[in-house]
C-alpha cells in the first residue's frame, strides 16, 4: 500500500483582503443606525413618562388681531374749470352771483333768494355774524338740489360755494 498524500498545491499570493466594499457597508449602516437611534432618543420627551394627572390644562389669550384693508383709489376725473370774472351783483340787489362772501348791505341785500341745482353737484351757503370763523356761521346748508335762503338785514355776511346765481323772490 501506498501512502500517497496529496498535497494542495502552493500559490504565492498573499492572504486575500477583504473587499473594501464590505467594510463601507459594515461602517455606514453602523453609522446610520447610530444616526437613527439619535433622532429617536431626542424627539422623546425625556423626562420620563407622564401620566394625565402630571398634567394641568393651560388656557391661552391672544389679542383679536386687528386687519386693515385699503382699496386702491381710482384715478381722480381730470377736469377743466373756465373761470371768469364773477358778475358784479345788480345794482338793485336782485341777484348773487354764484360763488363768494358777500356783504350784507353793501354786496348782498336782505331777502329771499333761490338758487337752481347746483352744476357742480353740491351747493353750500351760510349766514354769517361776521368773516373769521366758524363761530360766526348763523345758519348754512349744503343742497344737491335747488336752494332757498333768507338772508335777513342782521347778518353781516353771506357765502354761497358751488351754488348757482342766485335770484330774488
Amino acid at each position: 500500500m501506498h501512502n500517497q498524500v496529496l498535497q494542495q498545491p502552493q500559490t504565492n499570493s498573499a492572504p486575500a483582503r477583504k473587499s473594501r466594499r464590505n467594510t463601507w457597508l459594515k461602517y455606514g449602516g453602523t453609522a446610520i443606525g447610530a444616526f437613527v437611534l439619535g433622532i429617536a432618543a431626542g424627539s422623546s420627551s425625556g423626562s420620563g413618562a407622564t401620566t394625565a394627572a402630571d398634567a394641568s390644562p393651560v388656557t391661552v389669550h391672544e389679542p383679536a388681531q386687528t386687519v386693515y384693508e385699503t382699496a386702491a383709489a381710482a384715478p381722480a376725473e381730470t377736469v377743466t374749470v373756465t373761470e371768469s370774472a364773477a358778475p358784479a351783483t345788480t345794482q338793485d340787489g336782485s341777484s348773487i352771483p354764484g360763488d363768494g362772501t358777500f356783504q350784507v348791505g353793501v354786496d348782498v341785500q336782505p331777502g329771499t333768494y333761490i338758487s337752481t341745482a347746483p352744476d357742480s353737484g353740491n351747493c353750500y351757503w351760510a349766514r354769517l355774524s361776521g368773516s373769521d370763523g366758524f363761530d360766526n356761521i348763523i345758519d348754512n346748508s349744503n343742497s344737491s338740489g335747488q336752494s332757498l335762503v333768507t338772508v335777513k338785514a342782521t347778518d353781516k355776511f353771506f357765502e354761497s360755494r358751488g351754488c348757482n346765481a342766485w335770484t330774488k323772490r
